[in-house]
């Protein structure tokens, strides 16, 4: 992402933070397309054994940290569609010293992965030549919009129409998901053609990272006309600095 200035990093404790710069290596280093390969928090300097004591075993204080810094990671780089972070874990074990005095008598151990599941690839992967094979597709349909956009105009509001309108025209809108949890994804738009709103906000979002136009996710509810409030999801965009 050219310009994804971590929006909703910022908003995170300094905790949860660490935990998001961690998922940030797994992304960097190539880790998540692995679908299972775990990664040490501690060991690479994301939390240390002191924070982890502060928790005092509190496991749910722990999972309410890194809930916190799952959702804001994933809401900066929609782009990552092949992983379901709801499969992600964080695994915390600690085993005592014994000789050792009573500050540093327990040593925590803590890394994210797979917990019980035996993946954290979305349902539609199941192997790491399958997502390689879907990056591209997914950056190559980026890419041709980017090129299409900026031939369109230098204006960045024409822009951003054109990239939501060749998304829009694109896309059929479905609110059918059962075994095709893409249309939750930037995968799911760009790629497939189909999608729920959810879909269409990280996919804009994907392309103008690409970009460099600034933009962040926002989800919340959407009044239906029978009067019901419904989960939704949307985009706001900076255009001339507004």
């Amino acid at each position: 992402n050219k310009n994804n200035e971590r929006y909703y990093y910022n908003q995170l404790s300094a905790d949860a933070k660490g935990i998001y710069d961690a998922m940030y290596m797994m992304y960097k280093n190539d880790i998540f397309k692995t679908g299972s390969e775990e990664y040490d928090l501690v060991a690479n300097g994301h939390l240390t054994n002191e924070q982890l004591a502060a928790y005092g075993g509190n496991q749910n204080t722990v999972l309410q940290v890194f809930g916190a810094a799952r959702d804001a990671f994933y809401a900066d780089y929609p782009d990552i569609f092949y992983v379901d972070f709801s499969s992600l874990s964080i695994n915390i074990t600690e085993k005592t010293n014994p000789g050792v005095s009573d500050n540093d008598a327990v040593v925590y151990q803590a890394s994210l992965g797979t917990g019980r599941a035996t993946s954290y690839f979305t349902q539609e992967f199941t192997s790491q030549d399958a997502v390689k094979l879907a990056v591209g597709e997914q950056e190559k349909r980026i890419n041709a919009i980017v090129q299409g956009a900026r031939q369109q105009s230098q204006s960045v509001k024409e822009q951003v129409i054109y990239v939501n309108n060749a998304i829009i025209e694109g896309t059929t809108y479905t609110s059918a998901t059962g075994s095709n949890e893409y249309v939750r994804t930037s995968y799911g738009a760009l790629v497939k053609g189909e999608s729920l709103c959810e879909g269409y906000a990280r996919a804009v979002k994907s392309v103008l990272d690409a970009m460099g136009i600034r933009s962040v996710l926002v989800q919340g509810y959407y009044r239906a006309p029978d009067g019901s409030d419904n989960l939704h999801m949307w985009n706001y965009v900076q255009i001339d600095g507004k």
